[in-house]
């Protein structure tokens, strides 16, 4: 059996990652993994938990993750194990090599836990999946999570096991598009404010997405539990991966603390524009598209000044803006009145159509 980094000269990578002192790649945010090509008979991966993973009580919390073999969902499941190890190619199924495409990708998001991914062990070759002529990244919060997609009662609460970045409008945005695509986004975060039950509540700082933007991403983990791991504490380099487009869809968690306020409708445009400073300093070649909607607009139309702001102020004329139709209930919810699998399907024709304009 021989063993294959997980790396860009044997694997298409799908995310923010990093490297532990044994070459395991570690990641966080929703979507990240990695493809590949495979020639064999035999394929295994080998995934690591955080602490998430050591606590049998921390199972709203658990990695959600699933394995594409061809294009279809093979295996899917949660890592309740600090090592679990998945057959994805068993040699005692197949007479002959097999040739297969396969894809790992983490459903759930970065705040709640992250996970190693083990060089690959196999007794043939892998080599990268080609690259989209398209990219994309996409910054969000819980929308763009998928949050509770799986759940179909907006009684339920939040669990990563109902959370699938796969059937969210971003995704599928992608697939419509045939692009390649990573997401940032944490659910409850947002601009100026996380979200509050009430705008009488004391504005929540500590769930504020533009600082963590340069970073890995953040999770309330450590990258196997070791301060040096943490995604957080580690740069990224946006050389990385180039997208032609970024799609930010930030407001609806701010929504919930500036309601009713004007003073904190214009911090939330005057931070909003400094945050479109942020990413197009670090992304000078991507156009941008920011959105609205999907749970609510009220504050559309702030967003819309903040980049008007930025477009006087950088002189950086390849962004837009978008607002989709709130969704009323008749596509159903997900958990905790997310948007359902129906919403997102409609949300992600809308976006697929609006990109469609911007990039002939």
């Amino acid at each position: 059996m021989s063993k294959f980094i997980v790396n860009k000269e044997n694997v298409k990578i799908t995310g923010r990652g990093m490297y532990d002192e044994d070459q395991n790649f570690w990641c966080a945010l929703s979507g990240s993994g990695f493809e590949c090509r495979f020639k064999g008979r035999t394929l295994t991966l080998k995934l690591i938990g955080d602490k998430a993973a050591e606590l049998p009580a921390n199972d709203e919390n658990w990695v959600r993750y699933a394995v594409y073999v061809n294009g279809i969902r093979t295996i899917e499941g949660l890592l309740d194990s600090v090592v679990k190890t998945i057959p994805v190619i068993c040699g005692t199924e197949y007479s002959k090599e097999v040739e297969a495409d396969i894809k790992f990708i983490k459903l759930s998001e970065c705040a709640m836990s992250t996970v190693g991914i083990c060089p690959i062990e196999c007794d043939g070759e892998i080599t990268p999946i080609p690259e989209k002529p398209m990219k994309l990244e996409i910054i969000g919060d819980s929308i763009t999570c998928g949050y509770g997609v799986d759940a179909y009662d907006p009684l339920v609460h939040f669990k990563t096991a109902t959370e699938d970045f796969t059937k969210s409008y971003a995704y599928k945005t992608a697939k419509m598009l045939d692009a390649d695509v990573r997401a940032f986004s944490i659910s409850g975060w947002g601009i100026i404010s996380g979200y509050v039950d009430s705008p009488d509540m004391p504005r929540l700082t500590d769930h504020l997405l533009p600082p963590y933007y340069t970073k890995l991403g953040f999770s309330y983990q450590k990258f196997d539990d070791r301060d040096d791991l943490a995604p957080q504490d580690t740069d990224w380099d946006f050389s990385e991966y180039v997208p032609d487009l970024i799609v930010i869809n930030l407001g609806t968690n701010d929504n919930s603390w500036c309601t009713g306020h004007e003073d904190r409708y214009a911090m939330y445009v005057d931070e909003y524009a400094k945050f479109l400073h942020t990413v197009h300093n670090c992304n000078p070649t991507s156009k941008l598209l920011c959105i609205m909607g999907v749970m609510l607009d009220e504050i559309a139309p702030y967003m819309e000044k903040a980049v008007d702001i930025f477009r006087a102020q950088s002189g950086f004329n390849q962004i837009y803006t978008m607002r989709f139709r709130p969704h009323d209930g008749s596509k159903g919810f997900g958990a905790d009145f997310h948007p359902s699998q129906a919403t997102h399907d409609t949300a992600a024709e809308a976006l697929t159509e609006k990109i469609k304009e911007i990039i002939k």
